[in-house]
């Protein structure tokens, strides 16, 4: 950024000079005419180098000022951990105790507000599609497969931009909300017996981020963006951990 500014200023600096002797230069072609005309030719002609001078001006420095904003859209895969343990099965309550890692595809977007070159606060929303996975039953290894229930995330966080250029790595961590659109299902068993997963009472959870990623620019306003977090939400009785990866398309202004 600070070469763009030093060329955008030394840029500046030879337009007014220009403008400065085609100002002269005006001048003397007009010494030999009347004093009235002289001053409308001066001021015309002027005023045509000064609008050129200052469109040009404008465009030189315009790739000059940092963005301020990020708008970026996104998809990706949740990498979702196993959670739960054996040790909490109960007969007839918790038949199916431990959730095998699986994993969803992930969708989002999020816009950021740069405070200066490198640091900014991002508002981040994630939806996390259903998924399959077969749960095991230890006391018999009766098993079932069931859908993952969706949810959606919405956090702010701080990112950190390492580096200007076209390559743009970027460290971020924050935090947020988790809401779970869980329904109450019915499965049957590979044994044949029916079961039902009620939804929790309580659907909203904290969630907490942390991870990076780079932008790579393929214009001024335009680049790829990679994103990758490794995500916690805290509800209850487990935390469900993740690795989020997504690419996408980042817009800045």
């Amino acid at each position: 950024m600070e070469s763009l500014n030093r060329v955008s200023l030394n840029g500046a600096s030879a337009y007014f000079s220009f403008f400065f002797f085609a100002g002269e230069t005006i001048m003397h072609k007009n010494c030999h005419c009347g004093a009235r005309m002289r001053n409308k030719t001066h001021f015309q002609k002027n005023g045509k180098v000064l609008t050129v001078g200052v469109l040009l001006l404008f465009f030189l420095l315009k790739p000059a000022l940092a963005e301020k904003y990020q708008f970026s859209l996104f998809g990706g895969i949740n990498h979702v951990f196993t959670y739960g343990s054996e040790e909490d099965y109960v007969l007839g309550e918790n038949d199916f105790p431990a959730a095998p890692a699986h994993t969803p595809a992930d969708l989002g977007a999020s816009f950021a507000l740069y405070l200066n070159d490198k640091v900014a606060l991002e508002l981040d929303g994630r939806f996390t599609l259903s998924s399959k996975l077969t749960l095991v039953d230890p006391y018999d290894d009766d098993t079932v497969t069931i859908d993952s229930s969706r949810h959606y995330s919405v956090t702010l966080n701080f990112l950190y931009r390492f580096l200007e250029g076209s390559v743009r790595p970027y460290f971020i961590v924050g935090g947020g909300i988790d809401k779970l659109l869980a329904e109450d299902k019915t499965y049957t068993t590979e044994y044949g017996f029916e079961v039902e997963f009620l939804a929790p009472e309580k659907t909203i959870d904290p969630v907490a981020n942390l991870g990076g990623g780079a932008y790579f620019l393929v214009s001024p306003n335009i680049g790829i963006r990679f994103d990758l977090r490794y995500m916690m939400i805290f509800s209850e009785p487990d935390t469900i951990r993740s690795l989020n990866g997504v690419l996408g398309i980042c817009f800045l202004f």
